[in-house]
This record gives structure tokens, sequence and C-alpha cells, in this order.
């Protein structure tokens, strides 16, 4: 009887065996993709704050907690998990904050672009405008959206637009078919 179990036991175990190495198959699309570098970024840095200046003097403060780029066939730059910039005047004084939860830096293309819950605030003048994508032209120093914008002015009335234009200071711009929604008189 012993014997019966123990040749039992091996047929169950080389059957198992067996059945495990026939079972197993990588699939060839799933692992090129696994190991595709496109997907891998060539440096990673975490906690980014840092200030950008022209001739000595600083213009923009810019902080991410995370930082990917890449260099590929483009250079790109790309922050997963939001980032925000802020703008200084000539007089060093806080001019405009922007602010998202997805940022991306095209490098070769001299563009970066904003997405998910943009909020662009002017200190100046106390307004706030809201969107879902942002682009910043650096060539032809424009910030833009062909997105639904919501401008909330310092009085409290709220517009809505159907695109918008700036210049990089966020101080002149353009709100495409813009209607207002609320306006509460005091």
């Amino acid at each position: 009887m012993f014997i019966y179990f123990k040749y039992m036991f091996r047929i169950v175990v080389l059957s198992t065996t067996i059945l495990c190495f026939l079972s197993c198959k990588n699939d060839i699309a799933v692992v090129n993709q696994l190991l595709e570098s496109d997907t891998i970024p060539d440096e990673i840095a975490k906690n980014i704050h840092m200030f950008i200046s022209e001739a000595g003097v600083v213009t923009h403060e810019f902080k991410a907690p995370v930082l990917f780029t890449f260099h590929k066939e483009t250079t790109y730059q790309e922050c997963p998990n939001g980032f925000e910039i802020i703008t200084y005047n000539s007089r060093k004084e806080k001019q405009s904050k922007l602010t998202a939860l997805y940022g991306i830096n095209h490098e070769d293309e001299n563009r970066m672009e904003a997405k998910r819950k943009v909020v662009i605030n002017n200190f100046e003048t106390g307004e706030i405008i809201e969107t879902e994508h942002l682009i910043w032209d650096l060539e032809k120093k424009l910030i833009y959206s062909n997105t639904q914008i919501k401008q909330t002015k310092s009085d409290g009335s709220i517009y809505m637009g159907e695109r918008f234009e700036s210049d990089e200071s966020l101080n002149k711009y353009v709100i495409y078919n813009a209607r207002l929604i609320f306006y509460e008189k005091e």
C-alpha cells in the first residue's frame, strides 16, 4: 500500500509540474510594453523647488513633488503629481501663481502644458482663472487655453468663456465669448 501511495504521489507531482510549465506563457506584447524605454524616465527628481532668473533678477519660482525627465527622440519633463509656478514682477513682488495637477514641458518645442484643475491667481488684480488645459508657448510668449474657462473677479463676479489668451505675465488677457454667470451687488 505504501508503494502505491508513493507511486501516486510521484504522478501527482509530475502532473502538477507539467501543468505549471505548460500553463506559464508570457505574452510577448506585454513583455515588450513593460520593457519599452519610453515609459521609464531617464531622470527622477523629488520635491523640486527652484528659482528662475533673468539678468540676476528672479522672474519665476517652480515647485513640484516629482519631476520626470525623458531624453528620447525629443526631450521633455513631466510633473505627474502636479506643480506650481509663481511669477514675480520687477519689484520682486508675487505677480501670479499657476497650479495644476499635471504638467509637461516639451523642451524641443518650447511649449509647456498644464492639465487637470489648472488655476491662475493674479495677485495684482485679485482675479482667478480656472480651466482644464493651458498651453504656454515660449517662442510666441503667449499663454492660452482652447477649453472652457472660468474667471472670478475680485468683486465676486464670475464669467465663463470658451477660450483664453494672455501674455506671459498674465496681465493682459482676453476671454473669448465671455458671459456673466454670477454677480453679487453689495
